[in-house]
Formats: structure tokens, sequence, C-alpha cells
């Protein structure tokens, strides 16, 4: 008689989750993800799939906490550039309080250039959260904080992009002060 399977989905994701955004995709084997996840290997395939497939749901669940936990945020803010704002100063925060970079960039270096999937799944994710931007900075633009003549979108997509590189250049200098100017410089700039 076959056993039942009976774990928890959502919190083994989690545990590979973090597996593969200390490790990488490349160098996760499957014996990391069942040690780490407490499952044989049977449950997993039988269950999720393969390496590629948990990892695809990692991604997929990696995006949609952040995004919920950013929603969450933006709204508890009267003013739309507010919101703007502490989006800003708390990427700067998670840039250079913690080790870990964002879980989704990870990947896109990592991945993307080699595997349309992960780059269709990253793409796609990366375009809700630039959606979700380009709202807020839309709300600012009609409260009178940014410059309306701007393309909202593109503005919404040089912030984000602005937070990989300041990723990048506190990898390479170590240097939060640095940092939190190059976001006081974006806040400066992007505001009327």
């Amino acid at each position: 008689m076959a056993r039942c399977v009976e774990f928890n989905e959502v919190e083994k994701i989690e545990k590979a989750m973090n597996v593969f955004w200390e490790k990488g995709y490349n160098a996760t084997s499957m014996q990391d993800l069942v040690d780490a996840m407490q499952i044989n290997r049977s449950s997993l395939y039988n269950t999720i799939g393969d390496k590629h497939q948990l990892f695809m749901k990692c991604i997929t669940t990696y995006f949609e906490a952040s995004l919920c936990e950013l929603q969450q945020k933006v709204a508890q803010e009267k003013s739309a550039m507010q919101a703007l704002t502490n989006i800003i100063n708390d990427k700067v925060a998670s840039i250079v309080d913690t080790e870990k970079s964002c879980l989704g960039v990870k990947s896109i270096f990592e991945m993307a250039s080699e595997d349309v999937d992960v780059r269709n799944l990253l793409t796609k994710k990366n375009a809700v959260f630039i959606g979700f931007i380009t709202e807020i900075v839309q709300k600012a633009m009609q409260e009178g904080s940014l410059d309306d003549t701007e393309d909202p979108g593109l503005l919404a997509e040089y912030i984000m992009t602005s937070f990989t590189g300041w990723k990048q250049a506190y990898i390479l200098h170590r240097d939060p002060i640095k940092i939190k100017k190059m976001a006081n410089f974006l806040i400066k700039n992007i505001s009327k």
C-alpha cells in the first residue's frame, strides 16, 4: 500500500527557497534540497516535481510574498510620494543590512540568460512589480509630487533598476553611506 504524502508544502517551499537563495540554483543539489526540506526524494518528485519545477515554485513564492509585503506597507501611507520614498529607503536598508541579495536579482544573473522558462517567469513577475510601482508613481504625479510630464512606467522601471545597481555597488564597495546618498539623489531628482 502506498504511503500518503503529508507535509506543509508552503513550509517546505520556504526551506527550499532559502537553499536556492544561499547557494544559487546551479550549486544546489537535490540532496541539499531534500535535507533542508526534510522530505524524501520520492515525496518531492511526486508532489512538487524536479529541481527546476521546485525552483520555479520558489521564485513564484518569493515574488508573491514580496509583493504582498510591499502592498501592505504602501496601503499604510496617505501620500503616494511618501510611499515611494519609503519603498526606496526600505530597499536601501535591505541592501546594507542583509548579506542576501534579492532572490529575483540573483536568479536573473544566474539563470535568465540560459533558461527561457526562468527568464519568462522573472520577466512576468518583474512586470507585476513595475506595474505596482507605476501605479504609485502615477498617484504621486496626480498629487503634484512628481513631474507629470515624465513617463510613469519608465520612471518606475528606473527606480527598480536603481535598486539592482545599488546592490552591486554595495557588494563591491561595502559603503552604506554611498548607497544612502544615491537613494537621496534619486528621491531628489524624481521629486518636483
